[in-house]
């Protein structure tokens, strides 16, 4: 006599409701149910497609904030450390074959005027940047002064001393200034803190045709001059500014600015921007 099947009505399916069963006999009277099974494995394999999704996110992120940080891509300018530049001995900023008077004015030539920016409240907020002085163009702008062009300030004033002592003329500087430059750049040189192993084949050559990846200059000049952001600053690296709103008050010509600041001081008039109005602790370098 014929072994007679067993059933069981699929799991999760109303009889009562009037739904077609759908039944699958089992082996030794063991029954399972279709549906169920290629349910239960539709899952897993969502399950495991959803896992390996995950990862290979989570990998190209990991990837790709590894590649930020190693290109020294900022968050200000957005630059990063795409140029390779070899390292000179002798350049047109020093070198023994060239007179001091071409030095001397390619020195001066150095444009550090991009220095002072104008940042908006919305940006400044948005990349962590403290509280600022006001821009005095735009209730919603602070000037910002960027490092890399003040550290070229100080370097310009630094030498103009030396070279002022070397020659014997009357050009008066101030210690503090000085001191302050001085404090600034070693603060710089131990934050960066190059670990470049540099060789050393000839004395005072150290270095020398040593490929190094930077940042491009001409870039961050380019992002320091935006007209949206131009803080129509022009200075003298060697004198201090006393009336300090004057230095602000040079807009490039298409600068949105332009028309505030020439009303400006066609009502005021214009102050001499180096005005000596106190003794400071001034030497003669």
């Amino acid at each position: 006599m014929a072994k007679t099947q067993q059933y069981q009505p699929l799991s999760g399916i109303d009889d009562d409701e009037g739904k077609e069963n759908v039944f699958i006999p089992g082996e030794d009277g063991d029954t399972r149910s279709t549906c169920s099974r290629s349910a239960f494995a539709l899952c897993v394999v969502a399950i495991l497609v959803s896992l390996v999704v995950n990862v290979l996110l989570l990998i190209d992120n990991t990837r790709l904030r590894d590649s930020s940080r190693d290109s020294g891509k900022t968050k200000y300018s957005g630059i990063n450390f795409d140029t390779m530049v070899p390292f000179q001995s002798f350049s047109d900023y020093w070198n023994p074959n060239i007179s001091d008077e071409v030095t001397d004015a390619n020195w001066d030539a150095i444009d550090t005027n991009p220095m002072a920016i104008s940042l908006h409240d919305d940006f400044a907020e948005q990349v962590g940047l403290g509280p600022s002085t006001r821009f005095p163009w735009d209730t919603e702008r602070s000037i910002y002064y960027i490092k890399g062009f003040h550290d070229l300030h100080c370097l310009k004033l630094i030498r103009k001393a030396i070279v002022s002592k070397h020659n014997q003329d009357n050009r008066t500087f101030t210690l503090s200034h000085l001191f302050h430059c001085l404090d600034g750049l070693r603060q710089d040189v131990m934050c960066t803190a190059d670990d470049t192993p540099m060789p050393a084949l000839v004395p005072h050559h150290v270095g020398d045709g040593q490929l190094r990846r930077c940042r491009d200059w001409n870039k961050l000049t380019a992002w320091a001059t935006r007209l949206d952001q131009h803080a129509c600053h022009d200075f003298d690296d060697y004198r201090e500014a006393t009336n300090t709103l004057e230095v602000f008050g040079h807009c490039p010509q298409d600068s949105p600015y332009r028309p505030v600041v020439e009303a400006y001081f066609d009502y005021h008039g214009h102050k001499d921007p180096y005005e000596l109005k106190e003794e400071e602790n001034r030497i003669v370098f």
